[in-house]
């Protein structure tokens, strides 16, 4: 597996949400758990700690399939190649991911031209490469998660992920606080491990 020395499946979990600590991170975290349970490797990048900008649509990828701008996406880009499975955490805003998921989902154009025009590989990562959506919300409105899925599974697609599960926390405002749903905190981190496991 490219990139990857100890010969297990690398999860790569990416953290949308622009708080350090919060309900979306901490689900993510949950299963990224599960999913070191079931042996694989696992990383984890939050958005807001990198520097990046939205596509600027410049045209610069059309010819090669990847992206000119030299920013920290290129390592974004790196660690997607590499990953068996992916799992993307993001908060709702306004009905859809957050601007820093969103920006990173637009700066996969050139991903999308290197399979879809291009015809290149997306990854020398062999076998099935899932993709996993974790999303929380403040109020009781489910609908915003579906709303949100179709950004995620446009994402996955291009990427070279298959749209293979989901983990929405609504009413994340409310009582008990996220960190005290231990039954559903639970939950997330089995699908970590069935992520893994199969």
């Amino acid at each position: 597996m490219v990139g990857n020395l100890s010969g297990r499946p690398l999860v790569l979990g990416v953290s949308g949400s622009p708080r350090v600590s919060s309900n979306t991170h901490l689900l993510l975290e949950r299963v990224v758990a599960g999913a070191a349970l079931a042996g694989a490797e696992t990383k984890v990048v939050r958005l807001r700690d990198l520097k990046y900008s939205s596509c600027r649509h410049c045209g610069g990828c059309d010819g090669t399939g990847e992206c000119v701008v030299q920013d920290d996406m290129q390592e974004v880009y790196r660690k997607l190649r590499e990953a068996r499975h992916l799992v993307l955490a993001s908060p709702i805003h306004f009905s859809a991911v957050s601007g820093e998921m969103k920006a990173m989902i637009d700066r996969a154009q050139c991903c999308w031209i290197g399979k879809y025009r291009l015809k290149q590989p997306v990854s020398q990562v062999s076998g099935e490469r899932r993709g996993v959506f974790a999303a929380s919300c403040g109020g009781k409105d489910t609908r915003v998660f579906e709303w949100a899925k179709h950004t995620v599974k446009a994402f996955l697609n291009s990427t070279g992920f298959r749209y293979w599960g989901e983990f929405f926390e609504a009413n994340a405002d409310g009582s008990p606080p996220v960190p005290e749903r231990e039954e559903r905190l639970t939950e997330a981190e089995e699908l970590g491990r069935r992520l893994v496991a199969g």
